[in-house]
Formats: structure tokens, C-alpha cells, sequence
């Protein structure tokens, strides 16, 4: 519903629009996710709506494969997409839903398109297990995937918590080979 909504709202903004994106910090499901949907957008906007740009709000100054993504940005969509991270004013500190503004330390940006990515963390299920702590997350034993917050429980994917395995379909094959 909400990939639809988003697509429904890109396609009505006017050529000239401003699209807002941020970005929570980690620890997140799918660590490049939302870089790859800011490379389908801007490829949307340079496409159909060539005097549009895209400004993502990053609560990190690093993230995964980010060298990948910059180079791409520079060489393929250049005028289109900016990035700003923690350092440089990126962290968003409130959203205005109803005014679509997004607000940083030093500035408030008015969105034509916002695309707010929140916190993230286990599903209710793992609270309603006892498996999750404060983060949010389900912290395991590394070495056997057993919760470390309940016994005879084993946790893998999204939910597990165990750095610096990431967040990623990848990681989650793995940890369920391991674990079987």
C-alpha cells in the first residue's frame, strides 16, 4: 500500500517538485534498501519529471556500499539527487505530516513528496515472545542463534541482533543454515 501510495504521489508532484527522503539510522532490514529506492526515484524523476529533485536526509554519514551508490549518483543522476548526511545537516528531527515538512537542526525543508523512513525493529511477535529487549531487537547468541533472553528459542533474520552480521536476505540464508 504504501509503495503504491508513493508511486501515486511522484506521479502527481509538478516537473519542479522537491522529493524528501530520510533515512533512519541503522540498525534497519536491508542495510542498501533505502539507496536503491533513492536510485529508482531519482531515475523516475530524471525520466518524467527532468526539473525535479530528490534530497535525502541521512541520520549516518556512512552507509552500505555507499562509494557504489555516490559514483552512480555522480555519473547517472546528477542535478537530481542530493545527499546529506549526519555532519552535514542530515539528521531529521521532526516531521510535520500535514505541512510535509521535514526538520533538521539548522533547517525546515517543505516536501512536495516526503518519504520518511521510521525506526525499525522486531516484529510484535518477538515482543510478545519475550525476545526482544530495548532496541528493539532480538538479541542472540552468535553462535547458536539462541535468544540470549530466552531459552529453546532460536531467532534469525531481520530480527536477530548480533553485529556486524547485517540486516539483509543474504545474512538471514546463512544464519538459517547455521542455525538448522
Amino acid at each position: 500500500t504504501q509503495t503504491t501510495l508513493l508511486r501515486d504521489r511522484l506521479a502527481a508532484m509538478e516537473d519542479g517538485g522537491l522529493v524528501v527522503m530520510s533515512v533512519t539510522p541503522a540498525p534497519y532490514r536491508c542495510p542498501p534498501g533505502p539507496y536503491e529506492r533513492a536510485s529508482l526515484i531519482a531515475q523516475y524523476l530524471k525520466a518524467n519529471k527532468p526539473r525535479s529533485k530528490l534530497l535525502i536526509l541521512d541520520a549516518k554519514d556512512t552507509f552500505s556500499k555507499m562509494p557504489l551508490f555516490q559514483d552512480a549518483w555522480a555519473a547517472d543522476y546528477y542535478g537530481v539527487l542530493e545527499w546529506r548526511g549526519a555532519s552535514e545537516d542530515g539528521r531529521v528531527s521532526r516531521v510535520d505530516a500535514a505541512t510535509s515538512t521535514l526538520s533538521t537542526d539548522f533547517e525546515d525543508i517543505v516536501a512536495d513528496v516526503a518519504n520518511i523512513i521510521p525506526p525499525q525493529k522486531a516484529a510484535e511477535i518477538a515482543d510478545r515472545a519475550g525476545i526482544s529487549d530495548a532496541t528493539g531487537w532480538c538479541p542472540i547468541n552468535a553462535t547458536s542463534f539462541e535468544s540470549t533472553l530466552q531459552d529453546n528459542i532460536h531467532v534469525i533474520g531481520d530480527a536477530a541482533f548480533v553485529a556486524p552480521m547485517p540486516k539483509s536476505a543474504f545474512a538471514a540464508s546463512l544464519q538459517a543454515k547455521l542455525c538448522a
